[in-house]
């Protein structure tokens, strides 16, 4: 029997938010880089093995270009090791209900980039205003004002995570600028993107390799980053093409919502996460930036723009 695709939405927005919890859990053994190496090598596994099931080997780069070949390292980078990272090591400052709200950010980013890169939309007026209400929002969930001591190593810790959702932003703009026109199978990109990816996280393993101090169970680390390898980045990747296929882009937005409630909900009941009442008036002002950019009204694909910067 198949399962609604809405209820899957719902499901695959629960699978992404819980990553924000999965991560600190993996972080009580391994370095950041550690951790997002692994988590990438084994939803490339994944998505690999899922190619070979279900992909004929000749046809499996048709549509690919020189350049595409150029591109795609690029896309990994920006779009996968970058925000990973950057969300690894931002949690080891900050919570992980305050760094799935912050990513809840990505739209307003893309809308930047997308006036630089792609200025094609005719409704800029409203979006704009949507811009500055989201940056109020983002203001408050960063509360700068309580920046002062073990405050501001937090303080650090979310503006980082914040460069991840600028980087997952660009990565869905550059992905529609030199990606967009590519015939290769959906999955196909994913699983490269995802291969280069871990290749590429492999020098931050070795640069930026900081020191930890092991606690908890080793056992509950190896599970937790398994997890997100194999569920978060390589089956959620596989679902999220399935939903856009049958319900469209648009219609899939809904899962720009779920991601930032789950987040906070379960960083709260199973991390013990506490939220100001800034945050989370913040959060608020920040998916209903989100919501007015992503409105049916606009020509851009506003709601689309979340919904692959995110599952990349």
């Amino acid at each position: 029997m198949r399962i609604d695709p809405r209820i899957e939405l719902v499901f695959l927005g629960t699978l992404w938010g819980l990553s924000y919890v999965l991560i600190p859990v993996g972080l009580t053994y391994f370095s950041p880089a550690q951790l997002v190496l692994a988590r990438l090598l084994f939803g490339a596994i994944t998505l690999g093995v899922v190619l070979y099931l279900s992909h004929p080997k000749e046809k499996l780069f048709n549509g690919f270009g020189k350049k595409t070949w150029l591109h795609i390292p690029i896309q990994a980078v920006v779009a996968s090791t970058l925000p990973f990272l950057c969300i690894a090591y931002g949690e080891t400052k900050t919570s992980a209900a305050i760094a799935g709200m912050l990513n809840a950010v990505t739209p307003l980013f893309t809308f930047v980039f997308s006036l630089i890169f792609l200025p094609r939309d005719k409704d800029v007026r409203r979006k704009i205003l949507a811009l500055v209400l989201g940056s109020v929002g983002v203001v408050l969930i960063l509360s700068p004002w309580a920046s002062t001591g073990a405050g501001q190593a937090r303080y650090i810790g979310s503006l980082v995570v914040l460069c991840a959702s600028g980087f997952y932003a660009y990565g869905f703009v550059y992905t529609k600028k030199y990606l967009g026109t590519v015939t290769a199978a959906p999955l196909v990109l994913a699983f490269l993107q995802i291969s280069f990816a871990a290749l590429l996280a492999v020098p931050a393993l070795v640069l930026f390799h900081a020191p930890r101090h092991p606690h908890g169970s080793l056992l509950k680390a190896i599970a937790a980053i398994v997890v997100l390898g194999v569920v978060q980045t390589g089956m959620a990747t596989l679902m999220f093409h399935r939903i856009v296929k049958a319900l469209g882009a648009t219609a899939s937005s809904f899962v720009t919502y779920v991601i930032p409630v789950v987040a906070a909900i379960s960083g709260i009941v199973f991390l013990g996460n506490r939220l100001g009442i800034s945050s989370i008036v913040g959060a608020a002002i920040v998916l209903g930036s989100v919501a007015l950019i992503a409105a049916q009204s606009t020509r851009v694909k506003g709601a689309k723009t979340v919904e692959i910067a995110r599952k990349l």
